[in-house]
């Protein structure tokens, strides 16, 4: 039997999980520095809901087998009409040592539809650890991005530490000689003092995320170094950004996009989990709707006679066979509501589906027009913003020491040029982290997610 284009996908979901969890694909390693690919694989390693999440589902599974047994038979094992006068068992004839066996039958379609349900469960709780996988892949991604900022900005900070050093040495050199007053200096001294405070902030803010991603990294992300370039992700191509995406096309009419990105969302693991919990709403119903059809049950016995008829002959000994039907008369208060109650129950799993699909196109478009935000302001930094504030700081500078300016101008001039550098950085992690958002809702398309793929494949 072919496998739909979702149910294929899943199959590669979990036996990607399975990888990684338990073949030890994630294996420890030592890091010369934590890039982000690691942090993802140890994170990934070292979660125990998943493997929880997976082991429940293997639990459903198991019990799907045993729900679609028919119950135990019966043994029946007794003497009747034994009489209490003598209690020998050939003095009346109507005495019997009796044994038989009873087995009922569930009612239609049950053990099957039970089955399929249960089955249904367990593929959801599939779905439901790659969600958890995606979410903590997102989350570890967030963090670790977010300490690479802040080292950056350390960096930068310490760079501008050496600068208003020099800034300072200049201002003590021209008050010795009297062309500057004393407020240059003291106002060069609390700039640098300034920075200084700054830059504890920022490691200390770097040691706060490290801090929170070691929930999930462990030691690794406490002591390991980070590297200094930033990291490469791909946009998703499916999530049609034709603004940042290789070989992609415009999308002229905006129904037609919102229209693809739903086709794209749909195979997304969490929703798929709420289409799964639909259908065993749907088996729920069709459940209730076997109790309208009768349960059955079949008893076979055979009694044991001992002692002999009035005319000397062996007595006979006796087969009984027996049929037992429940019938279902009075449905409107039990069968009827039982039906009713599974319905609006598939009703609220749809609404919920549908609920969280138009949610996650409303992120996805929200992130894409985030993300083109960005990169506008991102090449206004590149293009115009970065160098001119550079060359009005140094043209600041070179004033003051003509004593054409002062120094305050020199300052504002130079913490201006700092604070963009500063933005700068912060809207190259922020783009990252939009990116990161991207890869939770088109996770087909991560280079973690294809390399895993490819693994469980082979």
């Amino acid at each position: 039997m072919a496998l739909s284009g979702n149910q294929t996908m899943n199959v590669k979901t979990s036996a990607v999980l399975i990888l990684a969890l338990q073949l030890g694909l994630f294996a420890p390693l030592s890091f010369a520095v934590l890039t982000i690919e690691q942090a993802e694989q140890i994170a990934a390693r070292n979660d125990p809901g998943i493997t929880q999440t997976l082991n429940r589902a293997k639990a459903i599974k198991s019990d799907a087998i045993s729900q679609s047994q028919f119950p135990d038979p019966v043994v029946i094992l007794g003497a009747q009409n034994l009489p209490t006068d003598t209690f020998k068992f050939d003095q009346e004839p109507m005495t019997q040592f009796k044994v038989g066996v009873r087995q009922m039958f569930p009612q239609g379609d049950s053990l099957s539809l039970k089955a399929g349900k249960l089955n249904t469960q367990a593929a959801s709780m599939d779905s439901a650890a790659s969600v958890r996988y995606l979410i903590n892949g997102k989350q570890v991604r967030s963090l670790w991005l977010e300490v690479m900022y802040w080292n950056r900005a350390t960096e930068i900070l310490r760079e501008d530490e050496a600068l208003f050093t020099q800034l300072q040495e200049v201002t003590h050199s021209l008050y010795s000689v009297g062309q500057v007053q004393q407020q240059d200096v003291l106002r060069a001294e609390l700039e640098l003092s300034r920075l200084r405070e700054k830059i504890i902030k920022a490691e200390r803010q770097a040691e706060s995320q490290r801090a929170l991603l070691s929930r999930w990294v462990g030691l690794p992300a406490l002591n390991e170094p980070w590297p200094d370039l930033l990291p490469v992700l791909p946009s998703p191509r499916n999530a049609y950004m034709p603004e940042i995406a290789a070989n992609s096309h415009p999308v002229q009419n905006l129904a037609d996009e919102q229209q693809q990105i739903l086709d794209s969302l749909r195979e997304h693991p969490m929703l798929v989990g709420l289409q799964r919990q639909v259908d065993v709403a749907e088996h729920d119903i069709r459940l209730m709707q076997q109790q309208y059809k009768p349960a059955w049950g079949v008893e076979l016995s055979y009694g044991y006679r001992d002692g002999d008829n009035n005319d000397g002959s062996d007595r006979a000994d006796f087969f009984s066979a027996m049929l037992n039907v429940s019938v279902p008369l009075f449905t409107s208060n039990r069968q009827d509501k039982s039906v009713q109650s599974a319905t609006y129950q598939k009703a609220s799993q749809q609404n919920a589906y549908q609920d969280k699909l138009l949610e996650m196109v409303g992120e996805v478009r929200s992130l894409k027009s985030r993300l083109v935000q960005t990169n506008e302001q991102l090449a206004l930094f590149d293009e115009q913003i970065l160098s001119k504030a550079r060359q009005q700081a140094e043209a600041s500078l070179s004033s003051y020491q003509a004593a054409s300016s002062g120094f305050s101008d020199v300052m504002r001039a130079y913490i201006s040029e700092q604070k963009d550098r500063l933005d700068y950085e912060r809207l190259l992690i922020s783009r990252l982290q939009i990116v990161s958002d991207l890869q939770f809702y088109f996770f087909t398309e991560t280079p973690d997610w294809v390399l895993l793929t490819g693994e469980a494949q082979q």
